[in-house]
């Protein structure tokens, strides 16, 4: 059963209002640089959907603490009811928190950006910008004259612009907000009909090592363990183990873990592939793709 509130908080935004930051990047051997972004939007984004939906029926309220080197803020939203025909409301009554701790390291306002992040996750609880948890890291267009600026762990900076601007395939029409050229969002990013579209990459054949062992669920889902960067494939072999159904370990799940175990001896990547190069992950102020 569909819900008119709920589909407004969770309609797709707008392209123009999508940011982008870098995830990681690095240089190959030849000195050409590559990079890997991920969609998110900033709170006046959120706070205009609440505005959008709400009107001036919510508010925020904000608590921070010190807890030892760490500035933690907490952001309770609170959604007044508002009374339609006959005095009934059209909405519950509601109220959404969320916490974020950020380590003071003095460039930054610990307070502020503990803040920031607090907010971001208090507002996904309503499903304001919850479809970006589905898109996965994207790949950077290197560009001197791009819209942002990164550098890699060896401080080469470069300036890359977003891969194009996608949208969730499954979005209704109707809740587009204008028209715009939005494309369709599958299982990876793709250009906008007025740019060339890239060409479907070729099915993994394996050569019988954990290199094309293929990752069968997540965002990196269809990709092969070889085409990952180490920190990716590290990520995998810490934190993955297989879970037993009926009492019994699949075999498709006893041979991706395997793989994993086979990575750990010697790890070298596809070649061609940025993997085997030098790469440097920013760590992000939250865990959600705002």
């Amino acid at each position: 059963m569909s819900n008119p509130i709920i589909e407004q908080l969770r309609k797709p935004f707008h392209p123009s209002r999508i940011e982008w930051r870098l995830q990681s990047s690095g240089e190959k051997a030849d000195g050409s640089i590559w990079g890997r972004c991920l969609a998110y939007i900033d709170n006046r984004a959120a706070m205009e959907r609440l505005d959008e939906v709400f009107g001036l029926n919510w508010s925020q309220a904000e608590e921070f603490k010190q807890i030892g080197s760490q500035a933690v803020c907490t952001v309770t939203i609170t959604i007044e009811s508002v009374a339609g025909e006959e005095g009934r409301p059209l909405f519950p009554y509601r109220s959404v928190s969320g916490s974020c701790a950020v380590e003071a390291n003095g460039d930054i306002d610990p307070f502020k950006s503990a803040a920031s992040g607090a907010m971001k996750r208090a507002v996904v609880n309503l499903g304001i910008g919850r479809y970006l948890y589905d898109m996965p890291e994207a790949w950077a267009v290197i560009d001197p004259k791009g819209k942002y600026e990164g550098k890699t762990k060896n401080q080469t900076r470069f300036r890359w612009n977003p891969p194009g601007d996608v949208q969730p395939s499954t979005a209704p029409q109707a809740t587009i907000e204008d028209s715009a050229p939005y494309v369709n969002f599958d299982a990876s990013f793709t250009k906008t009909s007025n740019a060339p579209a890239a060409p479907a990459p070729a099915p993994v054949e394996s050569d019988g090592t954990w290199r094309t062992m293929v990752i069968p669920f997540g965002k990196q889902k269809g990709q092969t363990l070889g085409q990952l960067p180490p920190n990716s494939l590290k990520w995998w072999r810490e934190n993955y183990q297989p879970k037993p159904y009926n009492g019994k370990i699949s075999a498709k799940d006893k041979a991706f873990r395997d793989a994993l175990d086979q990575s750990a001896e010697a790890y070298k990547p596809m070649p061609g592939l940025p993997g085997n190069d030098e790469v440097v992950t920013e760590t992000p102020m939250d865990d959600v793709p705002f």
